[in-house]
């Protein structure tokens, strides 16, 4: 959407196609007659104006974050593609050139691409225009033929950030275990953050007793529970979708014994 400035008395009027075009776009896009209301009314989504501060093109859904190092254009908010996920970010709603105006939703249902499987979609910095599906990011409402209608600000996870929380970093593409706490026969000890290779199975704390009388160093990976692997958490990949689930244990807790030899 172009920028209009505002029509001042007095000056010839000429009507413009490019601006009644766009007022008809933006009204349009409120859906009021399917409403059978006024335009837009208990929509549930909320807009804000934007200009394309980036020197590129902004693709129609492509996440974006705004840019607090340029300056408002009237009520228009400079925006850019997203850089920084953990930052306030919202939805382009139609294609924008550099410098043009346009619609940003940054909250309720907005219309996206995506990728993979998952309840969840979350757009990553170097594709910003395709959302990955998975366990984190906006719900996913409806999906089908690679494009989803997802619901910005209404998440509903009951997110887990204590010891041993998975994630998985859709930049980095690495599964990551947070630090927790090991008890092995009343021994309390600190076990260090881990990112791994995501790979489907059981996420599990191992450190084993060897026939000397000494453990060897914790050490967190996928691997098959058991005396000597404790689960913390699960991950399940399916194609380029990544789903982790925490098991919410704050201790790893080993308790072998055995028989020792005794000299009399």
């Amino acid at each position: 959407m172009a920028f209009f400035p505002d029509v001042t008395k007095g000056k010839p009027f000429t009507p413009s196609t490019l601006l009644s075009n766009n007022v008809r776009h933006m009204v349009n896009s409120l859906d009021g007659f399917q409403n059978g209301r006024i335009a837009g009314a208990h929509s549930g989504v909320v807009r804000i104006q934007v200009y394309n501060a980036s020197s590129g093109e902004i693709p129609a859904g492509c996440a974006v974050n705004f840019k607090s190092d340029a300056a408002l254009c009237g009520d228009a908010v400079p925006c850019e593609p997203i850089k920084d996920i953990a930052k306030p970010w919202g939805v382009a709603v139609s294609k924008l050139a550099a410098r043009q105006m346009g619609d940003c939703i940054i909250s309720g249902p907005a219309t996206v691409a995506v990728s993979g499987n998952g309840d969840y979609a979350q757009p990553s910095t170097s594709s910003p225009a395709t959302f990955t599906r998975g366990a984190s990011g906006a719900p996913v409402l409806f999906s089908s033929g690679g494009k989803a209608v997802i619901n910005l600000g209404a998440s509903t996870q009951d997110t887990y950030d204590g010891p041993f929380a998975l994630s998985y970093d859709a930049e980095s593409r690495k599964l990551k275990v947070a630090a927790g706490y090991l008890n092995r026969n009343g021994e309390l000890l600190d076990v260090a953050k881990k990112e791994l290779a995501p790979s489907t199975g059981t996420v599990c704390v191992c450190t084993a007793l060897g026939s000397d009388g000494s453990w060897t160093t914790p050490e967190v990976k996928v691997a098959t529970p058991g005396q000597y692997a404790f689960p913390v958490g699960s991950c399940k990949v399916s194609g380029e979708s990544v789903t982790v689930c925490s098991f919410r244990v704050p201790v790893a807790v080993f308790i072998v014994a055995d028989i020792c030899s005794a000299t009399n």
